[in-house]
């Protein structure tokens, strides 16, 4: 990855959480690339989450650079923490 490379993006949550969807949705509407693993569905993505959680789910859970060393990680943000770690105004 360069400089000029947008981050990696994943999305650890589920269909169901209002602020996965809504997570989820921002990305979308700006057109940012992510990958989205759904923890009730997944047992690695079930695991990864727990680890990162002390143990709890915490959705969404989204991790912001290399998945397995994170820049970021961001726990249930809102819409402006996320916009800001992305620096989308």
């Amino acid at each position: 990855m360069t400089d000029t490379d947008p981050p990696q993006i994943v999305v650890l949550g589920r269909d169901t959480c209002d602020d996965t969807i809504r997570s989820r949705a921002l990305l979308v509407r700006y057109g940012i690339p992510f990958s989205y693993l759904k923890v009730d569905e997944d047992a690695e993505a079930d695991a990864w989450i727990r680890r990162l959680n002390d143990g709890v789910w915490r959705t969404p859970t989204i991790l912001i650079g290399d998945p397995e060393r994170p820049d970021l990680v961001l726990r249930e943000p809102s819409d402006e923490e996320l916009k800001a770690a992305l620096d989308l105004g």
